[in-house]
């Protein structure tokens, strides 16, 4: 059977969207370190573990193998030097703003690489997870095992046994002046939540601009659907995740359960539930109490306060004042209209 055959088989030729079993084999593969890590009695980078795990398995899937050979080392050479990079920076607010916003405007520039481009605005969050490090010494100290558990799911996916998911489009005749609009949307606002990150003194110093760069894209009516699913995603995940910390109070079994979400995330991969960051935000607030149950509450409560003040300013980027703003600066603007 063909790449392009199980696309169709997939999602269907009448547009009806099936189960992806297989990304949910695929994600369970990719977690697997984190399960071994922690059945072997150790939790010092099981959140590292679980993140990496969970985020790779969560992207698109090239039909081609030369493509996602390339799809892995984008994500493993650009995407771990934007980590130690926002590592690096985190400890210095001043620079750390003025590099986000550098590295959100340059993102966005790179989103119109017919190669990569799909993979780009990723790339923020990977920074955003190195700022959640708070200096370089913990980041240096990560960079091993996240390189690790980003290269196991990139060789796992080269196999062909998993069914392809079509990357997002790129327009490379989208025009700069658009590309910089986005760029500087998302630079902007995600400098902006980082720089209130520093002045409320909160503790995952990531959370906030990740949700704007998680939120704003090219098209404002999309980023205005994505801050919907932010935030319905955070508070639903945020539930989850209460329910089985009040039941649960062994690591092992929070552990096994994030483990668990990240299978559902790829079995939902391609419905309207998997649209909607529900499974990532519980697995990351599971395996963040996992070695501390009595934090769980205050992390919880951060997650949704932290993403609450992401997602505002990004709809204030994207949807208010800053369109009317643009115009006024390039009447010429397609993208604010």
């Amino acid at each position: 059977m063909s790449g392009d055959q199980r696309v169709v088989d997939a999602i269907g030729v009448d547009g009806k969207v099936t189960l992806m079993w297989t990304e949910a084999l695929r994600a369970l593969v990719c977690m697997a370190p984190m399960v071994v890590y922690a059945a072997l009695g150790h939790s010092t980078y099981l959140v590292v573990l679980g993140q990496g795990g969970f985020f790779f398995s969560s992207l698109f899937l090239p039909s081609k193998t030369e493509a996602r050979m390339v799809m892995g080392s984008v994500i493993l050479a650009l995407g771990l030097g934007f980590y130690l990079m926002g590592g690096a920076v985190a400890p210095y607010p001043l620079v750390a703003v003025a590099f986000t916003f550098m590295v959100c405007l340059n993102l966005s520039f790179l989103s119109g690489w017919a190669v990569g481009g799909p993979l780009a605005l990723t790339l923020v969050m990977i920074f955003t997870a190195g700022l959640n490090t708070g200096g370089p010494e913990k980041a240096s100290a990560n960079f091993l095992a996240f390189a690790a558990v980003l290269g196991w799911s990139a060789i796992i996916s080269l196999l062909p046994v998993w069914t392809p998911i079509p990357a997002p489009k790129v327009d490379p005749t989208v025009p700069d002046r658009d590309l910089a609009e986005q760029g500087l949307r998302m630079a902007i606002g995600a400098s902006l939540a980082l720089a209130v990150s520093y002045a409320a003194g909160f503790a995952k110093l990531g959370w906030a601009p990740s949700a704007v760069g998680n939120i704003t894209r090219y098209d404002p009516q999309l980023s205005e659907k994505r801050a919907i699913a932010r935030m319905i995603g955070t508070l639903v995940g945020a539930v989850l995740a209460s329910i089985a910390l009040a039941f649960i109070t062994s690591p092992a079994i929070l552990v096994l359960l994030g483990g668990l979400f990240g299978v559902l995330n790829g079995l939902f991969k391609k419905t309207k539930l998997g649209m909607v960051p529900i499974f990532y935000t519980a697995t990351i607030l599971l395996l963040y109490t996992a070695n501390d149950i009595t934090s769980g509450g205050s992390t919880i409560w951060e997650r949704i306060a932290y993403n609450f003040v992401g997602i505002v300013i990004a709809v204030i980027v994207v949807v208010y004042p800053f369109p009317n703003l643009m115009r006024r600066i390039n009447p010429n603007t397609t993208i604010s209209k």
